[in-house]
């Protein structure tokens, strides 16, 4: 089974049924209600998913092994560890929820980074972000406006997670867009919104289905896919593009805004070499917060090639 069939089997695996059940819980009993019924559920899905075990603990001890004397980790992970990964999963949903709901300050972020987000206000930008941590805590930062954001996501059910969206926040300034691959019809649709000074929030670490639009490079040692949809958009609308990751620090949140480019711009006969360099670059990034945070990445299956 393929990469890209790999995770979007996981990803219909009940994910808007899991938020409306964790809305409810929280709705009605809390945060430490919520915290209290998610270790046995988290227990549970552990013990009774193994391919997203094996792919926890392959991800935990690559990045061991990779980090060397910079591992987060005092030993060799092992299920102790994986389970924690799961639990960490778990409150980045709880987390989710609470920041579309408005209930997390933005006294609770620690920021890096942050004059590249007031530069690009009202303007058009493209965030680009991986499965990593919670992108969704932007909602705590603060604009001097508003700022309507647009998120592609590579599944068929975006009409419903919009719906739920406006359930939680009828303000919300979030739409999510359903593409199977970035193309030309996707990018006429976001020039659109990038010319009226929305951002564009895409995914960098998940190949879209049916696409074999990749560059291979080695990640934690190891070599993956990465697509190549973030990279080819930014050449085709000439925007800034911004990395962000947001993640879970103890009772804080750190936020790390990096900048990429001022307007990429591929050259065609050099295009595959561009764009693996500057998705050097990204994943560079992404191997630094790994280490940093090393339970926030958020991609149970396989990731890594064959």
């Amino acid at each position: 089974m393929s990469q890209q069939h790999n995770w979007s089997h996981y990803q219909e695996r009940g994910s808007l049924l899991c938020l409306n059940l964790m809305l409810w819980f929280y709705r009605r009993g809390g945060r430490y209600f919520c915290l209290f019924l998610l270790y046995f559920i988290i227990l549970w899905y552990w013990l009774f998913a193994p391919s997203a075990r094996r792919a926890s603990l392959n991800y935990l001890q690559r990045l061991h092994d990779y980090a060397q004397a910079d591992s987060p980790f005092q030993k060799v992970p092992g299920y102790c560890e994986s389970y924690r990964h799961f639990m960490s999963f778990a409150v980045a949903i709880l987390d989710k929820i609470e920041a579309w709901l408005g209930h997390v300050p933005e006294q609770a972020l620690q920021i890096s980074g942050h004059q590249y987000f007031q530069q690009h206000y009202g303007k058009g930008a493209i965030i680009v972000v991986s499965h990593f941590g919670n992108i969704e805590l932007l909602r705590a930062l603060k604009a001097d406006h508003a700022q309507p954001i647009n998120v592609l996501v590579y599944q068929k059910h975006a009409t419903q997670f919009n719906s739920f969206l406006k359930k939680l926040n009828a303000k919300a300034d979030v739409r999510l867009i359903s593409v199977d691959e970035l193309g030309i019809e996707t990018a006429v649709l976001l020039q659109e919104k990038l010319a009226q000074g929305e951002w564009v929030i895409v995914a960098a670490d998940r190949v879209p289905v049916a696409s074999a639009r990749v560059v291979h490079l080695p990640f934690l040692g190891h070599s993956a896919a990465w697509p190549h949809g973030a990279w080819v958009l930014g050449n085709i609308l000439k925007v800034p593009l911004l990395a962000a990751f947001c993640y879970r620090d103890g009772q804080h949140f750190q936020l790390h805004i990096h900048h990429l480019s001022d307007a990429l711009a591929l050259a065609r006969g050099q295009r595959e070499q561009a764009i693996a360099k500057i998705l050097r670059g990204y994943v560079d990034l992404v191997e630094m917060h790994c280490i940093r945070a090393p339970y926030q990445w958020f991609n149970f299956y396989e990731f890594w090639n064959k």
